[in-house]
């Protein structure tokens, strides 16, 4: 189930990401960027920012947009 939908950069910073996951109860974060899956140091500051016991998912826009459409 989808609790929440956000747009922004702002879950780089841990803090958010922890504080969003808790307050949704959340177990997975997608995040779906064209730019962040060409860095890969972007990448790693997500893994960085990935709160303990949360699945993170980084894809394309348009490989979230199939994932999401599949359920």
């Amino acid at each position: 189930m989808i609790k929440a939908v956000r747009i922004d950069h702002r879950l780089v910073h841990g803090q958010v990401a922890f504080s969003w996951t808790k307050f949704l109860e959340a177990d997975c974060i997608l995040v779906a960027s064209d730019n962040l899956m060409k860095d890969e140091l972007k990448m790693t500051a997500m893994k960085i920012a990935q709160p303990t016991g949360v699945k993170l998912v980084m894809k394309s826009i348009d490989d979230s947009i199939k994932a999401l459409n599949s359920g």
